[in-house]
């Protein structure tokens, strides 16, 4: 199981296994008891690293055996199964629906607490419909609860720009709209998105696993964040990927939107594609380090300085998705309409002071670029691509001084 980088509590990766259960009374002596958790491993060893021999859930009646090896585990017998489990995860009284949801809406118990109780309920029985959208309902607190915590202190902080209402089609996107478009350029099977306020949490399935990124949208400009902005910020605080509970997933899945399998959700323009690479955690911070914006720079006689052709200036701009998908855009500074040229990036590596990518132009990853930064030149940077391309050569990431800028209005050179 794979879990995010930063900020992912303990409770969310324990209730998406399905094996916390609540404070059940615990069975002392050897005889029939009932599974208390939601779903518990039955394993073959009193370990948590042990084999899982059998997943059994909430309600099923087991033996208790004799001979647990372990302070606080219990070896049982459910069905042809035996194996061991945490003694807090059995309990000598069946669990009862009507209980477990009372438990579930107490406004004495924390949030957390609650949603094992839902969990449990929506377990016991999956057709109870209160159970599985307090289920729903509870996971959504639970995460927003963890994003101001992670907001406020150790969470990623990664931030992607969103760029809305560039459609020619249609003008008028909402927040929600764009930043759904963004999160679902992507090959998934359902999603289901909750915003509060300028605060989301984002829970898609994909390739058999829950993913959940929490987060929240900032305006570019200082000051609140405006829900009129065409442009702005996504900080993700929290990403995490992991297996999800029968019950979890039924539940969420009900209000959650499907991949339509007809909807032309990337652009050609800027080389997207369900094949898009996607960085490795060590990949993403060295792309991270590096400037977003570079400009070009023409030599002549032993110079070097900035052509500005009619008000613009070319350049490279490197870009990465809420996914962290980077590419490499070469297009006119400030950006033209569309860019002249797009490279994905499949992989970085670091070597002194040179940053070595491998690129997919067109799908073909066979182009590797080195870019020499910094060097003895002040903000001055070295880009050589194998085999060789027309965009290498200097780029600086100061469009102004100490580069000297040299002028075409259209018509003629000044400086």
């Amino acid at each position: 199981m794979r879990k995010k980088s930063s900020g992912f509590h303990l409770w969310t990766w324990a209730l998406c296994l399905g094996v916390l259960g609540g404070a059940p009374s615990r069975a002392q002596e050897a005889g029939p008891v009932y599974i208390q958790g939601s779903e518990v491993n039955l394993r073959g060893s009193a370990s948590t690293d042990g084999e899982v021999v059998k997943k059994v859930l909430i309600g099923t009646e087991c033996q208790k055996l004799e001979g647990a090896q372990k302070k606080g585990w219990v070896r049982l017998k459910c069905g042809e199964a035996e194996g061991f489990t945490l003694e807090k995860l059995v309990g000598a009284d069946k669990p009862n629906l009507e209980a477990l949801l009372a438990q579930a809406q107490d406004a004495a118990k924390s949030t957390k607490e609650r949603l094992d109780a839902a969990a449990r309920a929506a377990t016991l029985d999956p057709q109870n419909e209160q159970a599985s959208q307090l289920l729903t309902q509870l996971f959504f607190d639970v995460n927003f609860e963890q994003l101001a915590k992670d907001k406020a202190k150790g969470g990623l902080h990664e931030s992607f720009l969103v760029v809305c209402n560039q459609s020619i089609m249609r003008s008028n996107f909402t927040h929600e709209e764009c930043l759904t478009r963004e999160l679902e350029k992507i090959e998934y099977d359902w999603h289901q998105l909750r915003i509060r306020d300028n605060r989301f949490v984002s829970a898609m399935f994909r390739e058999g696993n829950l993913v959940v990124y929490t987060g929240h949208m900032k305006s570019r400009a200082k000051g609140r964040f405006d829900p009129e902005d065409d442009e702005f910020n996504v900080i993700v605080e929290s990403r995490s990927s992991s297996t999800v509970s029968d019950a979890l997933k039924a539940s969420l899945q009900k209000e959650a939107r499907t991949l339509d399998p007809s909807e032309t959700k990337y652009s050609l323009i800027d080389d997207e594609s369900a094949e898009m690479p996607t960085l490795s955690p060590e990949s993403y911070k060295l792309f991270r380090s590096l400037p977003s914006i570079w400009y070009n720079l023409q030599e002549q006689s032993g110079e070097k300085f900035i052509l500005m052709n009619c008000g613009v200036v070319n350049g490279n701009v490197l870009r990465v998705d809420i996914h962290r998908r980077a590419s490499i855009q070469t297009s006119e500074l400030p950006e033209g309409e569309f860019p002249r040229r797009v490279a994905r990036i499949k992989d970085i590596s670091k070597d002194d002071s040179a940053y070595n990518l491998q690129l997919c132009i067109t799908q073909k990853c066979q182009t590797l670029l080195t870019i020499t930064w910094p060097t003895i030149e002040p903000d001055i940077s070295r880009w050589k691509t194998a085999p060789p391309a027309p965009s290498d050569g200097f780029y600086s990431t100061s469009k102004g001084a100490p580069n000297r800028i040299k002028h075409r209005d259209c018509h003629h050179v000044t400086e």
